[in-house]
């Protein structure tokens, strides 16, 4: 609360087992809060399927500062909290617009926002205030959450907690004598303390349930049970001594999770319950309002909730249903009906389908498919049971709730003997099966999924064979057997596909071609192939290429060594998903430009844009981005031998974990590129030689490439000499600068007389053309150092000098050592360089100040690093520091990258 009154705010995790004192200690900081806003919500078991009913709690208070909120954010928001229609807004686009929200708020007053209870929110509120809570910097705002145990709380992992420890046996006779009257027998307070083991609720609640015969000597504890328990059990005693209507009273609003008095009042009334009825359970200190009833403790609401039998908790969630009428809480009104009802019921599935939709379109997708499994456990139909246990499955599969979705799956094919369903539900297994492992058992299931369905579903058939040959080609080197190799599995496709529609679309031509090019090779599937990629531009400009294409297009652009189509697709892509708020979704996309800005030779750049996609990750998971094939490359052309190294030793073993073999492939490509640059040529053919003894797709082509000039410089001529047929077979039938550059360049490399002169210049000509700039580069190196071999230095000298000064303002350092030796060797002086950046500035500083300097305003920057506008101030404020300016305009003179 200090640091969020100076303008420095954060958050805090409050942890620790049931009756600790979170609650009272929460208590305590409201209460000496002072002139801060506080916004206290907590979740409920029973809360647990409602979309985004903590985060409307919570946002409740603040609606008069939405409108200040950029557009994009408001939209979000409005969207999440059922305030206006739309398509569901992004999950981190939501999160960044509460942050925002937040920070408006408490730029009116200190904002304090406590959440107990956390572990039963909603996972959609959680997944929210979690997001928001991680980019508190410069905000005087302050968010507390109190939760049980952080280890069942994925969302909660990594922010500061503080947990709390049981009281000692010193502390806990204190207590025990400040509350208790008069003294206990010795015996008695021993077995209290014993049993409440330090748990100061316990402490408190034990004796209340306690006979004064017992509290006077006779008590004895046949078992001990864990606090929580036993705080539970004191408190079933206190509720089964009040009267009947008081313990309806209380069902009623532990079934009531949001704190709606009109509804429950309004129920109460509907099952015959008076005002009056409240008192006994004020008198039992059982509840704390008048009005609301907020229960002194959350164990109380468990307490009440789970005691009541059966037809008690349907009759009060009927009478809740019964008196929810408007329209704006029809989720509420179908979700208590479901809890109500006694077996299948078509009107209220009906009702709750719809709920499912309307989730989904505020992007509670967990949400949703608690709904729809309500709605298919209550369906009269058994197809209509089926289809929406198979919804469920998909939802709770986009959800990550795996053993859920698999269960679904099961409930589907067991409830209707309809093909279409037990085709679709092969196809979901499959899918979950790729998703979770995306390993070398997806291939198979796919294909199988594939075939069943060409029996109903063409179409669908088709997408899912293109998913299966999208896997193999994945699983490569990696096949757990013979019959389940990519060229196995590609046959079998071509087999068994259905006839290809008229016209044929993109994924069309891609399927033909990923055919031929698993089964027959690279120089066979070529030209289908770049039909494919030419199609799939077309339909992604005129918006209708669908996504989820996007990583097998890009594989096969690499294939072609088309980096220019490689280039449009990725920019389109990217720029589509700034555009729409489609945050979450970003982060391959962006690791996916972060490899073509290696490619380009802009390594900072690259390291900027995994770094954004690692701030998304964090932000939205809580768990760190694990190690790309771009961090392997940038530490293989930097030169940071132990760096690459760790990053391919991880690459490595994840491959293998998973049964990935185009991951491995390119750890081993990572590796050729760090040893050439280094000099250390005999390691790099052997990591080339290992990459090229499988054929994978979009990576073959340059590891051929590595080794080929490895082979060289080990005057291993017969190695260089296939290679360099295997590469040129391949960019014979890819009309492309870059395809040309590299076979020229390998050409060259090879040749024994003064034609690698001319080879030379001819790689040097197409690569001036092509955004493959490190290759460029190279091209200079290589050709430099052949210049020196022929005694030509003046001319070596301006080709080293070229790839010197290119590597050096790249970052390739491996490289530019290489080019600097050679360059010594022809009698060239150097002084050592560093790029010509601004130096001082952490990362995030560096972005900020680029962006400054581009004219972008602090709401804009805050958008695009997913922070407070606030926080993006604070930044600027170092920034003018450092550089020692004191204006935004006098930043336009700086470089940044």
């Amino acid at each position: 609360m200090v640091d969020a009154r100076a303008g420095r705010g954060g958050a805090l995790v409050l942890s620790g087992e049931a009756g600790i004192g979170k609650t009272a200690l929460l208590d305590d900081l409201m209460a000496s809060s002072g002139d801060i806003r506080v916004i206290r919500i907590s979740g409920a078991e029973s809360e647990l399927e409602l979309a985004f009913g903590s985060l409307q709690q919570l946002c409740a208070p603040l609606h008069q500062f939405i409108e200040r909120l950029p557009e994009p954010q408001q939209n979000a928001l409005q969207v999440a909290l059922g305030l206006r229609a739309g398509d569901a807004p992004d999950a981190l686009l939501v999160g960044l617009a509460l942050l925002a929200l937040l920070g408006e708020a408490a730029g009116d007053q200190t904002t304090l926002c406590i959440v107990d209870d956390a572990h039963w929110l909603d996972s959609g509120s959680l997944h929210m205030l979690t997001i928001a809570a991680r980019r508190i910097v410069a905000d005087p705002v302050a968010m507390i959450f109190g939760t049980r145990d952080t280890s069942t709380v994925r969302e909660l992992a990594g922010l500061p907690e503080l947990t709390l420890r049981g009281l000692s046996t010193a502390d806990a006779r204190a207590l025990l004598a400040a509350t208790l009257p008069g003294r206990l027998d010795e015996r008695v307070l021993a077995n209290i303390i014993s049993e409440a083991g330090g748990n100061p609720l316990a402490l408190l609640e034990i004796p209340k349930a306690l006979s004064p015969n017992e509290l006077a000597g006779g008590y004895g504890i046949a078992q001990a049970a864990p606090p929580a328990s036993t705080v539970e059990r004191s408190f079933l005693r206190q509720i089964r001594g009040i009267p009947a209507p008081t313990r309806t009273l209380l069902l009623l609003a532990a079934c009531e999770p949001i704190g709606r008095s009109d509804w429950l009042w309004a129920a109460a009334a509907k099952l015959g319950v008076q005002p009056d009825a409240l008192t006994p359970a004020q008198a039992a200190e059982l509840v704390n309002d008048h009005n609301g009833i907020r229960f002194r403790h959350p164990l109380i609401r468990t307490a009440i909730y789970r005691s009541a039998s059966l037809s008690e908790r349907r009759r009060a969630h009927s009478a809740l249903a019964e008196v929810i009428t408007e329209e704006s809480s029809a989720d509420h009104r179908a979700w208590h009906h479901a809890h109500a009802a006694a077996g299948p019921d078509a009107d209220v599935a009906n009702a709750l389908e719809l709920s499912a939709e309307r989730a989904r379109a505020r992007g509670g997708i967990a949400a949703s498919a608690a709904f729809i499994e309500h709605a298919a456990n209550l369906s009269v139909d058994v197809d209509l049971r089926a289809r929406r246990a198979l919804s469920a499955a998909q939802a709770k599969l986009e959800a990550g709730s795996i053993e859920s979705a698999d269960h679904l799956l099961a409930v589907a094919t067991d409830s209707s003997d309809d093909e279409t369903i037990g085709a679709t539900a092969e196809l979901l297994r499959a899918r979950l099966a790729f998703a979770t492992r995306r390993g070398n058992d997806a291939p198979p299931l796919l294909l199988a999924a594939a075939q069943r369905l060409a029996k109903t579903n063409a179409r669908l058939s088709r997408e899912t064979f293109l998913e299966a040959l999208t896997a193999a080609a994945l699983v490569g080197r990696f096949a757990s057997d013979p019959h389940n190799s990519a060229s196995r599995i590609a046959e079998v496709v071509r087999r068994y596909a259905p006839p290809e529609p008229d016209p044929p679309h993109a994924i069309d031509d891609l399927l033909g071609g990923l055919i031929t090019r698993l089964r027959d090779g690279h120089v066979a599937a070529a030209p289908q192939l770049r039909s494919a990629v030419t199609k799939f531009l077309q339909e992604d400009a005129a918006g209708t290429a669908e996504p989820r294409w996007h990583e097998i297009a890009y594989m096969v652009c690499l294939d072609l060594f088309d980096q220019d189509s490689y280039n449009h697709l990725v920019g389109r892509q990217l720029r589509a998903l700034r555009a729409t708020g489609a945050l979450s979704v970003m982060p391959p996309a962006l690791v996916t430009e972060a490899g073509l800005s290696v490619t380009a030779g802009k390594f900072v750049h690259a390291e900027r844009l995994l770094e954004e996609a690692a701030t998304i990750v964090t932000a939205t998971t809580g768990q760190a981005m694990p190690d790309t094939p771009i961090h392997c490359y940038l530490a293989a052309y930097r030169g940071q031998e132990d760096r690459c190294r760790e990053h391919v030793e991880h690459k490595t073993r994840e491959a293998q974990d998973v049964g990935q073999g185009f991951e491995s492939a390119t750890a081993l490509y990572a590796l050729a590129i760090l040893h050439i640059g280094l000099g250390q040529f005999q390691d790099a053919l052997t990591a080339a030689s290992k990459g090229v003894t499988y054929d994978d797709l979009g990576i073959c082509g340059y590891l051929l490439a590595e080794l080929v000039e490895a082979a060289t410089r080990c005057g291993d001529s017969a190695a260089a000499g296939e290679g360099l047929a295997r590469l040129t077979i391949r960019t014979d039938v890819c009309p492309t600068e870059t395809a040309a550059g590299i076979a020229a360049r390998s050409a060259a490399l090879v040749c024994t007389d003064d034609g690698a002169d001319a080879l030379y210049r001819r790689a040097l000509t197409h690569l001036q053309r092509s955004p493959a700039v490190v290759y460029l580069a190279r091209t200079h190196l290589v050709y430099g150092e052949w210049l020196r071999r022929v005694k030509r230095r003046a001319e070596a000298r301006a080709q080293l000098r070229t790839a010197y000064d290119m590597f050096t303002q790249m970052g390739a350092d491996g490289f530019a050592r290489r080019a600097r030796r050679e360059l010594t060797a022809t009698g060239e002086k150097l002084i050592t360089r560093t790029p010509g950046s601004v130096t001082g500035l952490t990362t995030q500083e560096t972005q900020i100040a680029a962006l400054v300097r581009d004219g972008y305003t602090n709401a804009e920057i805050a958008g695009q690093l997913f922070l407070s506008p606030r926080t993006v101030e604070w930044h600027l404020g170092h920034i003018f520091t450092k550089l020692g300016v004191s204006s935004r305009r006098s930043l336009r003179g700086f470089t940044f990258d």
